[in-house]
């Protein structure tokens, strides 16, 4: 966003100058005084009016944190793409927990049922052990 005034007159000018030296004060670190004092400067050396000047430094610190919000902006895109990906991570993994936990389940179902038919196997063939045995008994007590 750029803030666009006037060009022309010495209130217009005053302006650019206080907000260079509020953009000169934020990222210096200097007291206001000593922003003025490095705006004069500066545009003696470069031959330039002061007001140009700060209208420049002006335009170049408004230019400097669009870019920085752009940049913030990209990171902040790309960790929500990570975020979206991590989390679609999470649910096939979820996903694949539940097949998992289900494929046990049936297996263990099957593994039950194949106990419970040994079990009845063992049974009968206890069963007929002892029916086998009571023949034999029978037919010793019998001779």
């Amino acid at each position: 966003m750029r803030l666009r005034w006037p060009s022309c007159g010495g209130r217009d000018q005053s302006v650019w100058i206080e907000q260079a030296k509020g953009v000169l004060v934020a990222t210096r670190g200097v007291s206001p005084d000593a922003a003025f004092q490095q705006l004069r400067n500066q545009a003696r050396s470069s031959s330039r009016k002061l007001a140009d000047l700060a209208q420049v430094v002006v335009q170049e610190a408004q230019r400097e944190r669009v870019a920085a919000l752009a940049v913030d902006d990209a990171r902040v895109r790309a960790a929500e793409a990570r975020a979206r990906e991590a989390e679609q991570a999470l649910q096939a993994a979820q996903t694949g927990l539940v097949r998992r936990a289900a494929a046990l389940d049936r297996a263990q179902d099957a593994a039950d049922t194949r106990e419970r038919a040994a079990d009845e196997r063992n049974h009968l063939t206890d069963q007929r052990e002892r029916a086998a045995d009571e023949r034999d008994q029978t037919s010793r007590d019998s001779e």
